[in-house]
């Protein structure tokens, strides 16, 4: 018979697995022809494998993310990866797969995009499997765990 000591030394031992962090497997881009003054523009999906970096990022807006980018890209190349995203406004880009090299060890994802207007282009985006961002002409919506049929369904549109 083995005494509460022994089943809490037996279950301390069997370590459950670690629960992945970041989940993103597929994003929906819905890109308005008036979006960023109707001119191209780029997002990133940023995943930080390292606490540093993660920390870096989340204190980030747009602008410091892509006036470092090349910076962190350097610093922190054992640790992170970038899925660019070239957008033109009126084009949706539906369906892009997020592929991680690998979610163990993943801390964290964010969105950034390289928009021309002054605002919030930066989001936390790992905890959903799947997003819907909407750039409209002076904002971005992210949507999470949702694809765009659902959204415009949802929205009434």
């Amino acid at each position: 018979m083995i005494g509460t000591m022994g089943v809490a030394a037996t279950l301390g031992a069997c370590s459950l697995p670690e629960r992945p962090v970041v989940l993103l497997t597929r994003v929906d881009f819905e890109v308005a022809a008036e979006a960023n003054n109707g001119k191209a523009f780029v997002c990133h999906i940023v995943v930080a494998h390292s606490q540093a970096l993660m920390d870096k990022l989340q204190a980030m807006d747009a602008v410091g993310y892509f006036s470092t980018a090349d910076t962190l890209l350097k610093t922190h190349k054992d640790s992170i990866e970038v899925h660019q995203f070239d957008l033109i406004p009126g084009r949706n880009k539906l369906d892009q797969e997020i592929s991680l090299k690998s979610r163990k060890g993943a801390k964290g994802a964010f969105l950034f995009a390289k928009y021309l207007q002054p605002g919030q282009f930066m989001e936390n985006v790992g905890g959903a499997k799947k997003i819907t961002v909407r750039f409209l002409p002076y904002k971005m919506e992210v949507h999470h765990d949702t694809d765009l049929e659902s959204l415009i369904k949802t929205m009434g549109m």
